[in-house]
């Protein structure tokens, strides 16, 4: 497992760096179709995150972060004083931007799969979808392999989207679809009950949430 993992993470750090050095700190730039609908994904995630808040102080660890998209999103449309944000991205290009290019007191960032230390919230958008192989259950075996090691780093709840389908597949052009109901399964099986955040504006995109007990 631990030689796939590697070979997995050289490959979408590859990808990743020359879709960044292509187009750049834009959505394109990591694989999004455009902005809207990357910060509609932003938009799910957040509100389901504010239930937790309760007026206190939150860690939230973003992980396959890109270049910060999600840095900009909270400043703008959200009050980071209460907010400690820590990104995480495979891509040592893509983290080199983000050192160089924000320097919110609110916000770090770190090479890695998974938080460098406990966070509230573990956070993963569209971080799955681009898969490093062509093999599905191979690539959801991975997938299930970092969400157990960032649930270990995990306090209130973990966080994440996927395309999803009525069957389990890799598209042409190395897109992950999973089916919802084997996520869920394998969620309440190997870290808690999971449930379901759907979306009328993205119908192939499904957001599962899942709490600490």
């Amino acid at each position: 497992m631990f030689k796939i993992r590697k070979s997995f993470d050289d490959e979408l750090e590859s990808k990743y760096s020359l879709r960044f050095k292509k187009y750049g700190a834009t959505a394109e730039g990591s694989y999004w179709i455009n902005k809207a609908r990357q910060e509609l994904r932003f938009e799910i995630m957040i509100k389901e995150i504010l239930k937790l808040q309760n007026n206190l102080e939150l860690s939230i660890g973003d992980i396959g972060c890109g270049y910060g998209a999600l840095v900009d999103y909270i400043a703008t449309k959200y009050n980071p004083r209460k907010i400690r944000y820590f990104g995480t991205d495979i891509s040592t290009d893509l983290i080199n931007y983000c050192t160089e290019n924000y320097d919110q007191s609110w916000a770090e960032f770190t090479i890695g799969s998974k938080p460098h230390s406990d966070v509230d919230v573990c956070l993963m958008s569209g971080t799955y979808n681009l898969a490093a192989t062509h093999n599905a259950l191979d690539w959801e075996n991975h997938i299930f392999k970092n969400l157990t090691e960032c649930w270990f780093k995990t306090q209130k709840m973990l966080i994440f989207n996927l395309q999803t389908s009525d069957t389990t597949h890799i598209s042409s052009g190395k897109i992950f679809y999973a089916n919802k109901n084997n996520i869920l399964n394998r969620c309440n099986a190997l870290l808690n009950t999971a449930v379901c955040v759907e979306h009328i504006d993205l119908p192939f995109d499904t957001t599962f949430v899942i709490k600490k007990k």
